[in-house]
């Protein structure tokens, strides 16, 4: 399957993944206290008023999901938050590094949680602190993750944007979906295009 993703480097762009509902709880990595625009942590401070999340330690952002995704997804996903150049989608934090420490929490991204443009300008931001001019994000095509990569104004940009979603109509989505999802993103890493799923749609956005 030839698809605009053979002509993007993963080790120079910017990935973004999304959470899971399943999480692993506790944890004792320490916080780094990382660094993001004002307006990103006001509004999450505003989210995490309103969301469920525990005082039960810290973990790593990309260890503490544990959703079909994450249970399927190799090595790569280690790699990729090494190279730091890995967001994760987040209901109760918008947007996360891959190493940034966070504790259990239970929210769905909702779009009307965050004010318009706080989400967007963040990764935008993030894409030009790490020098990447590609960003290709891997989600459901049915969620809020989905709806926010597609808002985001590239066309406005010097970035591309570059959305990888999975076409599946058959019984078992939930768990068949992120499967494809993990798939995909792996093929993706390892620059084996033959191994990309079946029903992976790759949409360049603007």
């Amino acid at each position: 399957m030839k698809t605009v993703l053979d002509a993007i480097d993963p080790r120079e762009a910017l990935t973004i993944l999304g959470p899971s509902k399943a999480k692993i709880r506790g944890g004792d990595a320490s916080d780094s206290g990382a660094v993001w625009p004002e307006p990103l942590l006001r509004a999450r401070a505003d989210v995490l008023a309103k969301s469920k999340a525990d005082g039960g330690g810290l973990r790593p952002a990309w260890l503490r999901y544990s959703g079909n995704f994450y249970r399927n997804v190799g090595s790569e996903l280690g790699e990729a938050a090494g190279s730091g150049r890995l967001l994760i989608l987040s209901g109760g934090y918008g947007i996360l590094r891959a190493d940034e420490p966070i504790p259990y929490y239970d929210r769905k991204l909702r779009l009307s949680d965050w004010p318009t443009g706080v989400l967007e300008d963040a990764v935008i931001d993030e894409a030009r602190r790490i020098g990447a001019t590609k960003v290709v994000t891997f989600v459901s095509a049915s969620a809020d993750y989905a709806k926010l990569a597609r808002r985001i104004p590239w066309g406005s940009t010097e970035i591309e944007g570059v959305l990888v979603t999975i076409d599946f109509h058959g019984g078992g989505a939930q768990v068949e979906v992120p499967r494809r999802l993990a798939q995909a993103f792996g093929a993706w890493w390892r620059r084996s295009p033959s191994d990309y799923p079946p029903g992976m749609v790759v949409e360049v956005l603007d």
